[in-house]
């Protein structure tokens, strides 16, 4: 098979000899740099990616994927229509009415706020996944008939009142009745009857559940709710969802999806993955400047070779395809370890943070601060594939000037002065 001339000399350019190691070292240097620009931007992303489905995770098990609340109004007396109406659409999966309420708890001279959902047991489990968050305990539970009432809480607010299961915990709201001495809050005893666990440290520690029917009351709702949530088919489809129900419902029901309830969280997350992504794109933008410069360090070297082989008929087009040959073969080269490098250290990135953490007592995700405890890496086949052509295309780029410059060398200027 016979190789083209191009192909030919420009391999043979990227294997100096001895007396000219220092191009050689240059290039494996280009080389080096890109590899590491790329390895390190296909962990980085991966790493955004990770937190963004991780925490979209999160929170899709606790909350719903669209929401209907009434406008204006303290309660949704006619929520049994909403429901029947939002079941009949046909991507929504399950419905179910809730109340929304804040108070505080108490326990064991310990007092915290909470925000406090009132949940139909049967009818959550279709729309949530709280029912597999449950550390001890179950939602059935809220359900038992007579005696005192039960509650749920977060692993976290179990932990900080000192609550396990089947301990008392008092629920105070600052709704209650109206007396000659003012508003006195009311307060109701309830018995601890599970404990869950999102993964999430805002629900974790600021979340308890009761029986719906026992917070209508609490809350004086009558027979009214605060909203009926829902779950979807597809969860990046809840957004089309809300806007066809909201003209289904009209005024005054106002209908929310979570890329709506989240949209601050999202749109930081993203604009943080986008920001990473343009900085470390300017590393490998930087990692080309050195193919740059080891192309003109060859033009450079071989002047005289250029000559002889314009003098032998070779066009500009000729040497032009050599140089382009070689930093592509370089840029191609630094992309594959690259890519290879960065998918390796992703998939075993839990091991490296294990290491730091062990080795030098460190905590890299304290879960208060980033609501998860582990580094979660979520690298896609299209995000990576972007990635390595982007840094390949980056490099052919910087091949141009020197090709160009090569393609220029007047044989006749340098075989009489070379």
């Amino acid at each position: 098979m016979k190789i083209p001339v191009e192909l030919f000399i420009g391999m043979r350019h990227l294997r100096s000899k001895k007396k000219n190691a220092f191009v050689s070292i240059t290039t494996w240097i280009s080389v080096l740099g890109i590899s590491l620009g790329v390895a390190t931007l296909i962990v980085v992303v991966g790493v955004m990616s990770g937190f963004e489905r991780e925490l979209r995770s999160k929170i899709l098990g606790t909350q719903s994927h669209v929401v209907v609340v009434e406008s204006g109004e303290a309660s949704m007396k006619k929520w049994d229509d909403v429901l029947k109406l939002v079941r009949k659409d046909s991507e929504v999966v399950a419905a179910s009415p809730f109340v929304f309420g804040q108070a505080m708890l108490s326990s064991n001279g310990s007092v915290t706020g909470a925000v406090v959902r009132g949940i139909a047991p049967v009818r959550e489990k279709d729309v949530t996944n709280l029912a597999a968050y449950m550390r001890a305990g179950s939602l059935d539970s809220l359900s038992a008939e007579g005696g005192m009432p039960g509650v749920i809480l977060g692993s976290e607010l179990a932990s900080s009142l000192g609550l396990q299961l089947g301990m008392e915990v008092t629920i105070i709201s600052p709704v209650g009745a109206i007396t000659p001495m003012g508003v006195l809050p009311k307060s109701k005893t309830f018995k601890t009857t599970g404990i869950f666990r999102s993964g999430f440290y805002q629900y974790d520690s600021g979340m308890a559940l009761i029986d719906m029917k026992v917070s209508q009351d609490f809350f004086g709702l009558g027979a009214g709710v605060t909203g009926v949530h829902m779950k979807v088919k597809e969860i990046f489809g809840a957004e089309r969802v809300s806007r066809r129900l909201q003209k289904d419902l009209l005024y005054p029901y106002w209908v929310r999806s979570w890329q709506l309830m989240n949209r601050n969280l999202f749109s930081a997350l993203k604009t943080e993955k986008t920001t990473m992504t343009i900085l470390l794109l300017l590393v490998i933008v930087v990692a080309a400047f050195n193919i740059i410069g080891s192309l003109i360090m060859v033009v450079m070297e071989k002047g005289r070779e250029i000559a002889i082989l314009k003098s032998m008929g070779a066009t500009r087009g000729v040497i032009l395809r050599i140089f382009f040959i070689q930093g592509a073969v370089m840029g191609l080269a630094g992309a594959v370890l690259g890519t290879i490098g960065g998918l390796v250290l992703g998939w075993n990135l839990g091991v490296v943070e294990s290491f730091l953490e062990n080795y030098f007592g460190l905590d890299i995700l304290p879960p208060s601060v980033y609501n998860i405890s582990r580094l979660p890496v979520h690298m896609t086949v299209s995000d990576v594939t972007l990635m390595a052509l982007g840094a390949f295309l980056i490099s052919l780029l910087a091949t141009v000037y020197p090709a160009w410059r090569a393609s220029r060398v007047d044989p006749v200027e340098v075989l009489r002065y070379g």
